[in-house]
């Protein structure tokens, strides 16, 4: 794995590569995200990796800042053809849902497929069998996902129903009603729990090598600078960290290693 001085190197040059006008708060929300994935990166594996859901390209970024080939795929991969062509990766389009894969089988050594399985409108079986194909044998596949534990969203399911309130609220509800053609892909279809994502990989044949329950989410907030302007915040905050850094599986994030079997 990537130790974590060099992350933060990685991670520091894309945070000041991003324009004025860029995406400095995503970077914000998602920088403890990328750190952990970066270190989860098996280092047995081979440097050519393929991003899934690309957009809008900071951890594209930084897999190639850490020396990975990288390749991607996206629904949308013309939003930023510019980028792609300055970082030398290439970026095809892949509705996961109703598309074959735009490689050829064993192409990559690694796949990092982070916070878009639960966007995927169909059930996941079939994709992650079309990423096993992607991948050489002992080739890895990393999946991230929100975690359907997750403390944070378990007290809002409680007051929910404490205060006789439906799960998904109306503007909730009436935002996906809403949606129309490929963008219900930027609303989640469900989410899941550790045995059932791992389960998931297994039927899709993939062997489990390693569980993390990561929080990252609970991170965003907790900057020292913050603790001065927001105290109560803060402090909410930091009890919510406290608790999932006690409770490992009532954390943010699913983080999964898996492999393709080699034989």
């Amino acid at each position: 794995m990537i130790v974590r001085n060099h992350i933060n190197r990685i991670l520091a040059d894309v945070g000041a590569a991003i324009p004025p006008d860029g995406k400095h708060d995503y970077f914000r929300l998602h920088r403890d995200r990328f750190a952990m994935i970066l270190a989860a990166l098996p280092t047995d594996a081979g440097n050519r990796a393929l991003e899934i859901g690309v957009n809008p390209g900071l951890f594209t970024q930084a897999l190639v800042r850490a020396g990975y080939r990288v390749s991607g795929t996206d629904l949308f991969p013309e939003h930023r053809a510019s980028l792609w062509r300055d970082l030398g990766v290439d970026v095809r389009r892949w509705n996961i849902d109703t598309e074959p894969p735009p490689y050829p089988p064993a192409s990559f050594d690694l796949i990092i497929f982070s916070e878009v399985i639960e966007h995927l409108v169909n059930p996941p079986l079939d994709a992650l069998a079309a990423m096993r194909e992607l991948l050489v044998p002992g080739g890895y596949l990393l999946v991230s996902t929100p975690n359907q534990f997750y403390l944070k969203s378990r007290l809002r399911v409680l007051a929910d129903i404490l205060l006789l309130r439906p799960f998904e609220h109306d503007d909730e509800f009436r935002r996906w009603a809403s949606l129309k053609a490929e963008a219900r892909y930027y609303t989640h279809s469900r989410l899941y729990s550790m045995d059932q994502l791992c389960w998931m990989l297994d039927q899709a044949g993939f062997i489990v090598k390693r569980r993390i329950y990561g929080d990252p989410w609970e991170r965003v907030g907790l900057e020292w600078q913050r603790l001065l302007r927001h105290p109560h915040r803060w402090l909410v905050k930091a009890l919510l960290w406290s608790a999932t850094r006690a409770i490992p599986p009532a954390r943010s994030m699913l983080l999964v290693v898996a492999q393709r079997p080699t034989g």
